[in-house]
């Protein structure tokens, strides 16, 4: 009981923490490219980040993002890497499974009390109204899954990646009334890690230590204000008699203030 009351007061601490700086800044999930001639020099920023990020996935969980800490690099070539750091609370779990309840953790990008991620973005062609990227994202997370019994610890760390083509196209832009309409899809390959006793208490070693499938992610940013992201994805090696191969859809609602 006490490792308990003291892991839940420091998860109390972090997202008082991660509340004081997500009133600071501005937000975003994947990275839109808004430049349309080239930069004549590098960039580099750091932003404390305030955001209103929702989400909703077909195993009938709903979650809260906060995007709390962004350092971003873009160069003069157009490419860009960022280190990002997001918390996550699920804010209702419709799934009588628990360990589904705890899978669609492991399955939201930015799912996790804690998550750590890396982002590369490294530019194939760009021209006025359209530009497309090689993707690379890598991270950890931290997962709070189900209580165990005999005082176990019910937290687990996943690592992660995804490698893909980013496609991003401008629909519409408008100077004079100062509003725009943008496009991407992302389809990538994806990766989980984990340890084997992980595995087996959260999943019933129905889930590889080391899992692998596809994602597809498209979505559209209207104003750089409002984004609206739908991700489909399965893991391709779950064991076969397990409810993890499935595929899982969700979608994410970003609102920067």
């Amino acid at each position: 009981m006490f490792l308990t009351a003291i892991q839940s007061s420091k998860y109390i601490i972090y997202l008082g923490l991660l509340f004081l700086f997500s009133k600071l800044g501005s937000a975003q999930l994947l990275e839109i490219d808004y430049s349309v001639e080239n930069r004549e020099e590098n960039s580099f920023d750091i932003q404390l980040i305030r955001t209103g990020i929702l989400g909703a996935s077909s195993l009938k969980n709903l979650d809260f993002t906060i995007e709390a800490l962004k350092l971003r690099f873009d160069s003069k070539k157009g490419n860009h890497f960022s280190f990002t750091i997001y918390g996550t609370r699920t804010i209702w779990m419709g799934n009588r499974i628990t360990e589904l309840n705890t899978f669609d953790i492991l399955m939201n990008p930015i799912g996790g009390n804690i998550n750590s991620n890396f982002f590369i973005g490294y530019l194939l062609s760009k021209n006025e109204l359209k530009n497309s990227k090689v993707g690379v994202s890598l991270g950890k997370k931290w997962i709070q899954g189900q209580p165990l019994p005999n005082f176990q610890s019910s937290s687990f760390f996943d690592n992660y990646g995804r490698l893909g083509w980013i496609y991003q196209s401008t629909l519409a832009e408008d100077a004079l009334t100062n509003s725009s309409l943008y496009f991407w899809t992302f389809p990538s390959i994806i990766v989980h890690q984990s340890t084997s006793n992980s595995r087996r208490k959260f999943f019933n070693n129905h889930l590889d230590p080391f899992a692998y499938g596809y994602a597809m992610e498209m979505g559209l940013e209207y104003n750089t204000q409002l984004k609206v992201t739908l991700i489909g994805q399965q893991i391709l090696n779950a064991e076969p008699t397990g409810v993890f191969g499935q595929f899982v859809t969700r979608l994410i609602i970003a609102y920067r203030f």
